[in-house]
């Protein structure tokens, strides 16, 4: 009679626990550190400010190393860091400001700037909620060649409007580079919410209007998804962007606590006590396992255990039975 043994149940967890380690590795490679592409969008929470979560970004060994925040001047709780994160301007809208006379200061004082953005959504009707700066296109071009169009002759680098993900957002980059023809883009920042071959489909549409222009991800994020999905979508992707050329930098959109995010709790980097999720880990090139928890949806709180990545708990379980 044949003889059936059966493996223990702690072998057997061990096991399985160890394939998700390992396909996980895989699937989260680690990039460059520091990763001249990747950066910070910083949002900080003004109603509840928690100054304390600047840290994380700028502690010792993070591969981040720029950032931009919506406006003209730095963000005081991210200078002084173990790793000094360069400072983008950016003109958020169409409105009197002092974008030249900020870059000239922070040029005076020694700051590095490099790169300006330019206006933020345009193509979204402001006062939506959402964060758009709603500016036609010719009201663009003007406030463009007042405000923005000088820094070229400084030799600082200009990022044309960052419009929505949406069809429209072609159409109105359009329009408004039609109506400033002789000024200067150095690149193209987009923003992306949605699946990955979305994603892919997106810049290849960009790609093919603007041929041979470098693409920027100013925001960049798979909102208000389940676990899997999110992380799935990370981890594809960063690898997918860090090997791009016509990606110049990225910076997911998701660096604030997940109580807070208007873009679904397993999108953000930290969870709603401030700790880092395992997305927020890998962003920082961290092993998962130095995070607090899985994600910042609360059902997913426990460390390990239930990650499911593009199949590998489904994986680890056939492993198992097979093992049984």
């Amino acid at each position: 009679m044949r003889t059936i043994t059966r493996t223990p149940l702690t072998s057997l967890l061990a096991v399985s626990l160890s394939i998700l380690d390992l396909v996980s590795a895989a699937a989260n490679p680690i990039g460059p550190n520091p990763n001249p592409k990747r950066g910070l969008v910083y949002v900080p929470n003004k109603k509840n400010p928690t100054p304390q979560d600047d840290k994380i970004w700028i502690q010792a060994g993070s591969p981040l190393t720029w950032y931009y925040n919506y406006e003209t001047k730095p963000s005081a709780s991210l200078e002084g860091g173990s790793t000094p994160l360069e400072f983008v301007p950016m003109l958020w809208g169409d409105y009197n400001n002092t974008l030249i006379a900020d870059v000239d200061d922070l040029l005076a004082k020694g700051y590095k700037i490099e790169y300006v953005l330019g206006f933020n959504e345009p193509d979204n009707p402001a006062n939506s909620g959402t964060g758009g700066s709603g500016i036609p296109p010719e009201s663009a071009a003007a406030r463009w060649k007042e405000s923005i169009e000088p820094l070229a002759k400084k030799g600082i680098k200009l990022g044309a409007p960052a419009v929505t993900g949406a069809p429209s957002g072609l159409d109105w980059l359009k329009a408004f580079m039609a109506a400033c023809s002789d000024c200067t883009f150095d690149f193209i920042p987009l923003h992306w919410y949605g699946n990955f071959d979305g994603l892919a489909s997106h810049l290849g549409t960009y790609s093919a209007a603007f041929p041979n222009q470098s693409f920027w991800f100013t925001e960049i994020a798979f909102d208000h998804q389940p676990v899997a999905p999110s992380q799935d979508f990370f981890n594809m992707t960063m690898e997918y962007f860090d090997r791009m050329d016509s990606v110049g930098k990225y910076t997911w959109f998701g660096s604030f606590r997940s109580d807070v995010s208007n873009v679904g709790p397993n999108a953000a980097l930290l969870n709603q006590d401030g700790g880092l999720t395992y997305i927020g880990a890998w962003y920082l090139n961290k092993d998962q396992k130095l995070a607090a928890s899985v994600t910042g949806n609360d059902a997913a709180r426990t460390r390990g255990v239930g990650v499911s990545l593009l199949g590998v708990t489904a994986a680890a379980a056939v492993v198992a039975a097979w093992l049984v």
